[in-house]
């Protein structure tokens, strides 16, 4: 196995599984909505989750980065790496700037760089699914993009009008971008080692 795949796959069990352990952990979670205020003012395990944030944003970026340096030298397509990496980084951000209690739309200056800047930089997996798309991928790939893309329309509509389950949201968005990140990859990885035993 390679070094991106290695590392995709800590990166992306750390997502999963520190999630469904800090929903565990969490007894204010109520019906569906899996926390969707992690690391929120007034969360049980507010510095549990930091921690959680800051070993998924370094692996995720450790991914990344060893993805481009594994398909060298053909480039890593610019705007996938970028969404990527903006995930990865809402995540490291979302640690410094905590949302408040309940994640209101407005609030202190915290709050608002979470609903502005880290939100932005959370649109990273919409934007590698857009993306993907326009590249004609397999079908599979293609339905999980479209998905991924439709259950972040669901989260924005939730999120600003609803406020019922964002976390629910939020926990099959990562897991979908999670999944497409790994058929990429797998993709990218089979391409590159095709091509070198050509030569």
């Amino acid at each position: 196995m390679r070094a991106p795949q290695i590392l995709s796959l800590i990166a992306i069990g750390l997502t999963l599984a520190g999630i469904s352990l800090l929903t565990a952990l969490d007894t204010s979670v109520q019906s569906v909505d899996f926390i969707s205020l992690l690391n929120a003012a007034d969360a049980a395990n507010t510095a549990l989750a930091n921690g959680l944030f800051m070993l998924l944003g370094i692996f995720w970026m450790g991914a990344i980065d060893s993805t481009r340096r594994f398909l060298e030298p053909k480039p890593l397509d610019g705007w996938l790496r970028f969404s990527a990496i903006a995930f990865a980084a809402s995540y490291l951000l979302g640690m410094i700037l905590p949302c408040d209690a309940g994640c209101p739309p407005t609030g202190s200056g915290a709050q608002l760089g979470y609903s502005s800047l880290v939100w932005l930089l959370y649109c990273g997996p919409a934007l590698f699914a857009g993306r993907l798309l326009l590249r004609q991928p397999d079908r599979q790939t293609r339905n999980l993009a479209l998905l991924l893309l439709l259950i972040f329309a669901g989260l924005q509509v939730d999120a600003l009008f609803l406020r019922s389950m964002p976390g629910l949201w939020q926990r099959i968005y990562e897991l979908l971008f999670c999944w497409l990140w790994w058929l990429s990859l797998q993709a990218w990885v089979k391409t590159i080692e095709a091509g070198r035993e050509s030569q």
